[in-house]
Protein backbone atom coordinates (compact mmCIF):
# COMPACT_ATOMS: atom_id res chain seq x y z
CA UNK A 1 0.00 0.00 0.00
CA UNK A 2 1.22 2.94 -0.78
CA UNK A 3 1.97 5.13 1.87
CA UNK A 4 -0.43 8.76 0.31
CA UNK A 5 -3.57 5.58 0.50
CA UNK A 6 -2.54 5.21 4.18
CA UNK A 7 -2.06 8.54 5.17
CA UNK A 8 -5.78 9.24 3.50
CA UNK A 9 -6.99 6.51 5.33
CA UNK A 10 -5.37 7.05 8.66
CA UNK A 11 -6.82 10.81 8.35
CA UNK A 12 -10.19 9.63 7.35
CA UNK A 13 -10.37 7.58 10.15
CA UNK A 14 -9.14 10.03 13.03
CA UNK A 15 -11.73 12.72 11.75
CA UNK A 16 -14.61 9.79 11.89
CA UNK A 17 -12.76 8.43 15.35
CA UNK A 18 -13.23 11.88 17.06
CA UNK A 19 -16.80 13.02 15.03
CA UNK A 20 -18.47 10.08 16.46
CA UNK A 21 -16.43 9.99 19.94
CA UNK A 22 -16.66 12.85 21.16
CA UNK A 23 -20.28 13.19 22.56
CA UNK A 24 -20.01 9.76 24.59
CA UNK A 25 -16.58 11.24 25.83
CA UNK A 26 -18.09 14.64 26.53
CA UNK A 27 -20.87 12.93 28.60
CA UNK A 28 -18.27 10.81 30.32
CA UNK A 29 -16.58 14.34 31.60
CA UNK A 30 -19.72 15.73 32.53
CA UNK A 31 -20.79 12.65 34.58
CA UNK A 32 -17.56 13.07 36.36
CA UNK A 33 -17.65 16.86 36.36
CA UNK A 34 -21.20 16.25 37.98
CA UNK A 35 -19.19 14.12 40.90
CA UNK A 36 -16.61 16.53 41.81
CA UNK A 37 -19.37 19.28 42.22
CA UNK A 38 -20.80 16.85 44.91
CA UNK A 39 -24.21 16.56 43.36
CA UNK A 40 -26.32 13.08 43.13
CA UNK A 41 -28.18 11.16 41.07
CA UNK A 42 -30.11 8.23 42.09
CA UNK A 43 -31.46 5.73 39.61
CA UNK A 44 -34.94 4.74 39.50
CA UNK A 45 -35.43 1.33 41.05
CA UNK A 46 -32.80 -0.81 42.16
CA UNK A 47 -29.47 -0.09 41.72
CA UNK A 48 -28.05 -3.51 41.73
CA UNK A 49 -30.11 -4.05 38.71
CA UNK A 50 -29.23 -1.37 37.08
CA UNK A 51 -25.37 -2.21 37.63
CA UNK A 52 -25.64 -5.73 36.04
CA UNK A 53 -27.39 -4.23 33.38
CA UNK A 54 -25.07 -1.38 32.45
CA UNK A 55 -22.37 -4.02 32.59
CA UNK A 56 -23.86 -6.30 30.58
CA UNK A 57 -24.38 -3.74 28.24
CA UNK A 58 -20.92 -2.56 28.60
CA UNK A 59 -19.56 -5.49 27.93
CA UNK A 60 -21.92 -6.26 25.04
CA UNK A 61 -20.84 -3.01 23.05
CA UNK A 62 -17.10 -2.99 24.37
CA UNK A 63 -16.20 -6.22 24.22
CA UNK A 64 -19.06 -8.75 22.31
CA UNK A 65 -20.11 -6.84 19.32
CA UNK A 66 -16.65 -5.72 18.15
CA UNK A 67 -15.45 -9.27 18.28
CA UNK A 68 -18.26 -10.50 16.15
CA UNK A 69 -18.16 -7.48 13.86
CA UNK A 70 -14.64 -8.31 12.92
CA UNK A 71 -14.47 -11.91 12.71
CA UNK A 72 -17.37 -11.21 10.32
CA UNK A 73 -15.64 -8.55 8.77
CA UNK A 74 -12.50 -11.15 8.10
CA UNK A 75 -14.94 -13.87 7.10
CA UNK A 76 -16.27 -11.97 4.30
CA UNK A 77 -12.47 -10.64 3.19
CA UNK A 78 -11.60 -14.67 3.15
CA UNK A 79 -14.35 -15.28 0.58
CA UNK A 80 -13.80 -12.00 -1.56
CA UNK A 81 -10.20 -12.24 -1.01
CA UNK A 82 -9.71 -8.29 -1.44
CA UNK A 83 -11.64 -5.27 -0.06
CA UNK A 84 -12.44 -2.04 -1.35
CA UNK A 85 -11.17 0.79 0.97
CA UNK A 86 -14.65 2.15 1.18
CA UNK A 87 -15.85 -1.04 3.12
CA UNK A 88 -12.80 -0.75 4.94
CA UNK A 89 -13.63 2.95 6.27
CA UNK A 90 -17.58 2.04 6.64
CA UNK A 91 -16.57 -0.70 9.03
CA UNK A 92 -14.44 1.28 10.94
CA UNK A 93 -17.01 3.75 11.38
CA UNK A 94 -19.46 1.06 12.61
CA UNK A 95 -16.74 -0.19 14.90
CA UNK A 96 -16.35 2.73 16.46
CA UNK A 97 -20.03 3.54 16.52
CA UNK A 98 -20.24 0.34 18.25
CA UNK A 99 -17.70 0.61 20.74
CA UNK A 100 -18.60 4.90 21.62
CA UNK A 101 -21.97 3.10 23.14
CA UNK A 102 -20.33 1.46 26.04
CA UNK A 103 -18.95 4.74 26.65
CA UNK A 104 -22.24 5.71 27.51
CA UNK A 105 -23.32 2.83 29.17
CA UNK A 106 -19.97 3.58 31.64
CA UNK A 107 -21.04 6.52 32.08
CA UNK A 108 -24.53 6.02 33.28
CA UNK A 109 -23.37 3.03 35.35
CA UNK A 110 -20.67 5.81 37.09
CA UNK A 111 -23.47 8.31 36.89
CA UNK A 112 -25.83 6.05 39.02
CA UNK A 113 -22.88 5.55 41.66
CA UNK A 114 -23.35 1.40 40.99
CA UNK A 115 -21.59 -1.13 43.00
CA UNK A 116 -17.79 -1.01 42.32
CA UNK A 117 -17.89 -4.38 40.66
CA UNK A 118 -20.07 -3.32 38.26
CA UNK A 119 -18.73 0.26 37.83
CA UNK A 120 -14.99 -0.60 37.04
CA UNK A 121 -15.95 -3.67 35.01
CA UNK A 122 -18.24 -1.04 32.67
CA UNK A 123 -15.61 1.34 32.56
CA UNK A 124 -12.64 -1.10 31.44
CA UNK A 125 -14.94 -2.89 28.75
CA UNK A 126 -15.36 0.81 27.94
CA UNK A 127 -11.93 1.59 27.92
CA UNK A 128 -10.76 -1.37 25.95
CA UNK A 129 -13.40 -1.22 23.46
CA UNK A 130 -12.25 2.47 22.62
CA UNK A 131 -8.54 1.49 22.47
CA UNK A 132 -9.28 -1.05 19.89
CA UNK A 133 -10.75 1.01 17.54
CA UNK A 134 -8.30 3.76 18.24
CA UNK A 135 -6.75 4.40 13.96
CA UNK A 136 -3.12 3.69 14.85
CA UNK A 137 -0.54 3.93 12.16
CA UNK A 138 0.75 0.52 12.81
CA UNK A 139 -2.89 -1.20 13.06
CA UNK A 140 -3.75 0.32 9.47
CA UNK A 141 -0.93 -0.40 7.75
CA UNK A 142 -1.38 -3.88 8.99
CA UNK A 143 -5.04 -3.93 8.00
CA UNK A 144 -4.14 -2.73 4.95
CA UNK A 145 -1.93 -5.20 4.17
CA UNK A 146 -3.70 -8.18 5.44
CA UNK A 147 -6.98 -7.27 3.51
CA UNK A 148 -5.48 -6.05 0.55
CA UNK A 149 -7.13 -2.94 -0.05
CA UNK A 150 -8.28 -1.84 -3.52
CA UNK A 151 -9.02 2.27 -4.09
Amino acid sequence: MPDIVTEKVLKKLWKTFWVIAVLPLLLFMGVVLVHQLGIKVTAPGNIRTWGIFLLVFSVAFGVAVPVYMRTSFHGRYVKENHIVISKYLVYQRNMIMICSIAIVSASLAYLFIVSSLYLYGSILTALYGIYSVLPFRIKIEKELRIYRLDG
